[in-house]
């Protein structure tokens, strides 16, 4: 597997970058996943996606582009949106010139953050080249009231008031900072129930980023991955977009925690990875 590093875009200062990691010989890409990374939208980075399932992915024959996106609260919604759309951008432009691919096919992919992501551009920002969309316990709704509530499971830990969690906000916009460094932020902010406040900048924004049915139906093929006992998204949210969406595959993970498959030494993660590259074959040969 190659790894390369490319910038695709530079807002103020901050340079935003992409890894792709594509097998050894490309003319055997089939597709490529966009990959955008979890965190809540306000911690992670874009190469946090285990080695083990970017091999797995390319020796298959897709190969992924992970991509940075400036982070919330530095930036809102809007703005990371905007980056992203210049990534499928940049993507499209240099396929063939900067990759070495004969095509333009591609997935966008998410996990948590990442899915919510790769929903809203799937709906707002389509390509024909575009052939379907994966979410890993990500979400389409910000109205969901979980969200906008103090968590049960989140209260259980030592509160962290907004003032303090607040301190770790940085004068300048940041694409990339580990889940140490930043999690009471996120933490914080689900147990006051005043998360979404760092994304959006009024109540109102919250139904602007979130999908309508109409929307939902118009997606193209969809994958959805969902653990039953996920404590940070509700399950729900993919059992009920499974429901509404016309072309959806869903797998649901029983009895372990949100980010199932970043446990490597666990079946289901890498269960669910090569039922998604069943789908991604199947997807293709049907478009």
């Amino acid at each position: 597997m190659l790894k390369q590093e490319f910038c695709y875009s530079q807002f103020d200062n901050l340079k935003l970058f992409m890894t792709y990691y594509s097998a050894q010989n490309n003319c055997q890409t089939k597709a490529t996943l966009l990959y955008f990374h979890g965190g809540g939208l306000l911690y992670g980075q874009r190469d946090d996606l285990p080695e083990v399932y970017c091999q797995l992915l390319t020796e298959n024959g897709y190969n992924v582009l992970t991509i940075d996106y400036p982070l919330a609260p530095e930036v809102k919604l809007p703005t990371i949106v905007s980056y992203l759309k210049e990534a499928i951008d940049w993507f499209l432009k240099h396929y063939q010139t900067t990759l070495g691919l004969e095509h333009s096919d591609y997935f966008l992919f998410g996990r948590s953050a990442g899915g919510f992501l790769s929903y809203l551009l799937s709906a707002r920002y389509p390509f024909p080249e575009q052939k379907g969309l994966i979410s890993f316990y990500g979400y389409y709704d910000l109205m969901s009231p979980s969200f906008s509530q103090p968590s049960s499971y989140y209260n259980q830990f030592p509160k962290i008031a907004p003032l303090a969690a607040q301190e770790l906000i940085y004068p300048n916009p940041i694409a990339e900072v580990s889940i140490n460094e930043r999690f009471s932020l996120y933490l914080s902010g689900r147990q006051f129930g005043n998360w979404l406040s760092y994304l959006v900048s009024s109540p109102s924004e919250k139904e602007t980023f979130s999908l309508t049915d109409t929307e939902l139906a118009e997606l193209p093929p969809v994958f959805l991955a969902h653990s039953s006992a996920d404590q940070d998204v509700p399950v729900e949210l993919s059992r009920i977009a499974s429901s509404k969406i016309p072309n959806a595959t869903y797998e649901e993970i029983e009895a372990l925690p949100h980010d199932f498959d970043g446990d490597i030494t666990k079946n289901e993660g890498l269960q669910a990875y090569q039922a998604l590259i069943l789908w991604l074959d199947k997807t293709l040969s049907t478009t």
